[in-house]
């Protein structure tokens, strides 16, 4: 099956780019919610508005109304006191208009109308010679203390919004309608108005905005552009850090481009320093089996099989230096203390069968190391210790501050506080003389100095040797671990 190649974005998306598209669509839809809001509250104002102005003029035509009494009786002008002569009828008049100017004037956009109980009407001058072409809702449909809202049709056909309001008129049996209503034309020319007004106001209020936006995405990107440049410059090989001081969103990422350079610099100067130990070891070998092949005399088998034996223990040592350089500088290896420690006893008690291991206080825990560098170090100790030990050997860890504190006792003779430096030092390998791992306590600093660990030497309380590890801790489960 061919391999299909997929081909790479012409053009990196650019996120200043991002940036601003994703201000100017939130701007944008800011301003159209904002435009649609405020449309709303202001056609509710100005409806509002008009309804009280309504409720107004209609308390104005209630005021108005005036009830006259005319008599069938010869005498209209007696009275009893308990209210108007017999047979007596009632009409309702107007005494006065409401006082807006707009109620007389033909088509003046404003109407008022009273339905009187015998099915007249009272209606102001505004309709002109026009009836209105509706009639009242039936008294059910009205809310006690509360004007009736409904759309109707004005004189020339223009949409209307009515106010209706039941009243009962002392004097009258039937209660009366009273209604006053406006063109609604005026409304929506109102609301159109201000919306040009509104969309021109927020149309410039957005071109402020989007340059605002626009300049504080560019200053918001200053400091990434003097990355770019710093890390340039690290490329042509000007500088070796990024310095520089830079806002409290970008520093962490200077300080760990910074950590990242440090351990490539600490890992390339460590390879270049292991590259020349590995040469300088195998430069006296290799001088051996020159002058060897050189020489006219036979070459003794047991003096070549000798430099051989010291070339690969050489080159079996460095590489393994590379590989726990390499384990460590990846950082994410994780053993478990209590799964790798009883193998490695049970080993070295069938080794050492004169002396007795034991295994102390050990909670299960993750050390961040890696498995072969962790039993390399341990396994070191433990060989060194059984080597120098009369009896017995323990090895014990804990936790203490966030690290794993391992210990490796022994009953031998120790070794004097004055000398306990020089013992880690390169070149004072106190496995030379005895058999053991092949690692000197100078590799078990250099393995543990690479994960971030350190060898302590004490006494013991056995009156030998104490050789205390700490270890970077990646995980304590919360059971202790079975012996």
């Amino acid at each position: 099956m061919p391999l299909r190649v997929v081909p790479a974005s012409s053009s990196p998306r650019s996120l200043q780019q991002r940036l601003w598209w994703a201000a100017g669509a939130l701007i944008v839809a800011g301003l159209l919610l904002a435009a649609l809001g405020l449309n709303a509250l202001f056609r509710n104002y100005v409806e509002v508005d008009m309804a009280r102005r309504m409720q107004g003029h209609l308390d104005d035509l209630l005021g108005a109304l005036v009830v006259q009494t005319s008599g069938t009786a010869t005498d209209q002008a007696e009275t009893t006191d308990m209210g108007e002569a017999e047979g007596a009828e009632s009409s309702v008049v107007l005494g006065r208009e409401p006082a807006d100017p707009l109620f007389r004037r033909p088509g003046g956009g404003l109407y008022w109308v009273v339905w009187l109980p015998d099915g007249t009407q009272l209606r102001s001058r505004s309709w002109w010679d026009t009836e209105p072409g509706f009639a009242p809702p039936d008294p059910d449909g009205f809310t006690a203390g509360r004007d009736l809202r409904t759309e109707q049709t004005g004189p020339a056909g223009e949409p209307l919004l009515m106010w209706m309001r039941l009243v009962q008129v002392p004097g009258l049996d039937e209660p009366v309608v009273l209604g006053a209503g406006g063109d609604a034309g005026h409304l929506a020319q109102a609301s159109a108005s201000f919306g040009r007004s509104l969309a021109l106001s927020l149309a410039l209020l957005g071109a402020l905005l989007v340059l605002a936006m626009s300049l504080q995405v560019r200053l918001g990107l200053v400091p990434l552009q003097r990355l770019q440049v710093a890390l340039a410059g690290l490329r042509r090989g000007e500088h070796q850090r990024l310095d520089g001081a830079f806002p409290a969103e970008v520093q962490p990422l200077v300080n760990d481009l910074n950590r990242v350079l440090d351990d490539n610099e600490a890992l390339v100067a460590r390879a270049q320093a292991q590259a020349g130990n590995l040469a300088h070891a195998l430069k006296t070998p290799l001088t051996v089996l020159g002058n060897l092949a050189n020489g006219s005399q036979p070459c003794p088998p047991e003096l070549l099989r000798s430099e051989l034996a010291r070339m690969q223990r050489q080159i079996d040592l460095h590489l393994m230096r590379a590989r726990a350089s390499a384990s460590a500088h990846q950082g994410r290896s994780r053993s478990a203390l209590d799964a790798l420690m009883p193998p490695l006893l049970r080993t070295l008690q069938t080794l050492y069968p004169r002396v007795t291991l034991s295994l102390g206080e050990h909670p299960a825990v993750q050390v961040r190391m890696d498995a072969i560098d962790l039993q390399e170090v341990v396994g070191n100790l433990l060989d060194n210790a059984c080597n120098w030990a009369r009896s017995r050997v323990g090895l014990g860890w804990q936790i203490a501050g966030g690290q794993v504190l391992l210990q490796v006792d022994d009953d031998g003779p120790g070794i004097p506080p004055e000398a306990r430096a020089s013992a880690q030092q390169r070149g004072t390998r106190l496995d030379e003389r005895e058999p053991g791992s092949g690692l000197g306590l100078a590799i078990v600093v250099e393995l543990l100095a690479l994960y971030g660990g350190e060898l302590v030497l004490t006494d013991s309380p056995w009156q030998g040797l104490r050789a205390q590890v700490r270890l970077p801790l990646a995980g304590m489960a919360t059971r202790p671990a079975s012996g």
